[in-house]
């Protein structure tokens, strides 16, 4: 019984620190493989890629139209160089993500019970 509780003990200790080598999680492991010639960014080539490989999961070919793609890259590449860094990857994920704000007029705000 004793050994027991000692091998529970020690996983118990040893999960943390296995969890902390795990790689950072949000797509960080995803713009690794879609970075292609690993230089830090994502070009047109590798977005598009991206987006065909997104398309054919989702099963919407218009996913992966020049449309698409252009103004997927107009939207991320905040800093305008052409490409889309780690960072701006991010920035979108997270402007995504977030909630639409209030349209106006809706009673928020407006002093309304």
């Amino acid at each position: 019984m004793k050994t027991a509780i000692w091998i529970v003990a020690s996983l118990g200790l040893a999960l943390p620190a296995v969890a902390a080598a795990q790689p950072p999680q949000g797509g960080g492991r995803m713009f690794e493989r879609m970075d292609a010639n690993g230089d830090g960014k994502l070009d047109k080539a590798e977005i598009t890629k991206m987006m065909e490989m997104r398309a054919e999961r989702r099963g919407d070919a218009t996913l992966k139209s020049p449309e698409k793609i252009d103004a997927f890259i107009k939207r991320a590449d905040t800093n305008g160089d052409g490409a889309v860094d780690k960072t701006e990857m991010q920035a979108t994920r997270k402007k995504r993500a977030a909630p639409p704000p209030p349209a106006e007029g809706d009673g928020e705000g407006e002093g309304e019970p």
